[in-house]
Order: C-alpha cells, then structure tokens, then sequence
C-alpha cells in the first residue's frame, strides 16, 4: 500500500513537473519510476495528462508555441527512458506520419515550420518537403512515404491554384480510400477555401494542426486494431 501510494505521488509529481517545463526533474522522475517497476503505460498516461494541461494553458494565452515544443521534446526524452521496458512493437513511437510543404510560388514558412517541429516534438514521423514545393514533388512524396496527412500551406491568395492542383492531384491519386487526409493552412485560409479547393480540413492554427493529426492517427489506429 505504501509503494502505491509513492507511485502515484511519484506520477503526480510528474504530471506537475512536465506541466512547468522542468526537462532535469521530468527525467530524474521518470528514472526513480523505472526503477521501481512502474509500468510504462502508467508513465506514458501520466504524460498525455500533462499535455492536456498544457493544451489547456496554450489555449487560455498562458503558454506560446515554444512552451507546447518544449513539453514535446521532454515528453520525447522521456519516451526514450521508458523504451526499453516496452514492447517491441511500441519501442520505435510515432503516431502517424505526416508529410508537409508549401505548395508552388509560396515562400513563406515560418507557420509550416513550426507546425513541423511541433508534430515531430509530439511523436509524429514528419517529412517537410520546405518551401515551394512542385505538384510533382509532393505526388512522389505521398507515394514514397506514404504519409497519413498531408499538409499543404499557402500563405498568398495567388498561389491558391497551386494548392488546388495540389489537392485535385492527390485526391485523385487517392481515389476511394480515406489515406492521406488532405489538410491546408495560411492566414487566407478558412473553411470556405477547404470547401472551394475540396481539401478534408483546414486548420486555423499550428495547435489545430497538431490536435487534427492526432484524431485522424487515433481513429486509424482504432479501425486497425
């Protein structure tokens, strides 16, 4: 009774430390709960609490993108204490993969770019094919890699037939199945944009993107299992 009592103060403590960004104590944490048998699960859990926390404090102006990276780097870290005592199958984590780029014309990448470093902070497999990016280049790319989503970002109402190429091409390249989902991003973007170049979603910010990957990579992982 007493060892379950200290492991659950030892996976509050940290929720806690996770939440205020603490990476020394998060892993000295997740150390002494390796040590004493906790299962990695319980561990892992623990984290997901954390960065629903954090979500929460992003959304109320509390925390800004760089805190929501930073929780992704420690909760990475923490992922490759707890590893080794995993499953194989669950020992190389990634919860979907995600291709992204600027479609053709476009240069600007600053929201992309972050967008990326935030999904890669989270546990997703992400390949950026950068700025000004050809039709043809993410065609092959979706057929190489092979990506759940595709996120296409435009920032310039006049790159928008690049986007709309980009969109018909793949939608056509995926006929009737349900893979890659098409997402799209920019400040000109909105849901009537989505509906006019019949991408699936659009996402009006950098955590949007992050919290729309992660429902389409759960519900394939529900439909798969």
């Amino acid at each position: 009774m007493l060892k379950l009592q200290k492991d659950n103060l030892g996976l509050a403590n940290l929720i806690q430390s996770l939440i205020s960004l603490e990476v020394g104590n998060s892993l000295d944490i997740t150390r002494r709960l390796n040590d004493r048998d906790m299962p990695p699960k319980c561990i892992l859990t623990a984290c997901e609490a954390a960065m629903v926390e954090i979500s929460d404090l992003y959304d109320t102006g509390e925390y800004f993108i760089a805190a929501l990276i930073m929780a992704g780097e420690i909760m990475n870290r923490v992922i490759n204490l707890v590893s080794p005592r995993m499953p194989e199958t669950l020992a190389h984590y990634y919860k979907g993969k995600v291709l992204i780029g600027t479609v053709r014309g476009e240069i600007h990448c600053l929201g992309k770019n972050i967008a990326g470093a935030l999904l890669s902070a989270y546990g997703f497999q992400v390949k950026d094919l950068g700025a000004d990016v050809s039709t043809q280049e993410f065609m092959d790319s979706v057929r190489e890699f092979k990506p759940d989503v595709v996120g296409l970002s435009v920032l310039l109402t006049c790159c928008f037939h690049s986007m709309e190429d980009t969109v018909g091409a793949i939608l056509r390249e995926r006929g009737k199945a349900e893979t890659p989902h098409i997402l799209i991003s920019g400040a000109q973007v909105n849901n009537a944009v989505r509906e006019c170049f019949h991408a699936d979603y659009y996402a009006a910010t950098v955590f949007d993107t992050l919290r729309l990957c992660e429902r389409l990579c759960r519900q394939k992982s529900a439909a798969t299992a």
